[in-house]
């Protein structure tokens, strides 16, 4: 039986391109008042605060690489936009 050497996979870089290209609508649930931001301007929000609530479908993201782990599942589906829902954990409790 011969083995044939695989070059490395893009799979990857192909996975990483669709995430990037996600839109995503960012709602303020205080105001209401949504805008649009890059996947890329995500990583400098403060994730570490637990006051302050992330959430898309119903699940609550609590780090960027929690996000990124959504966010590709989303693309395996074809999302090309993501509304993420966020505010003070207050009014996400109390149904705003």
């Amino acid at each position: 039986m011969t083995v044939i050497a695989q070059g490395p996979s893009t799979k990857k870089e192909t996975d990483l391109d669709k995430v990037l290209k996600i839109r995503l609508k960012v709602i303020d649930r205080e105001t209401g008042e949504s805008r649009y931001c890059r996947v890329v301007e995500t990583e400098t929000w403060n994730w570490a605060n637990p006051e302050y609530w992330r959430i898309i479908g119903g699940w609550q993201i609590t780090s960027y690489a929690r996000l990124l782990n959504l966010l590709y599942l989303k693309a395996e589906k074809g999302v090309e936009e993501v509304e993420i829902v966020e505010g003070p954990r207050f009014t996400m409790l109390s149904g705003g």
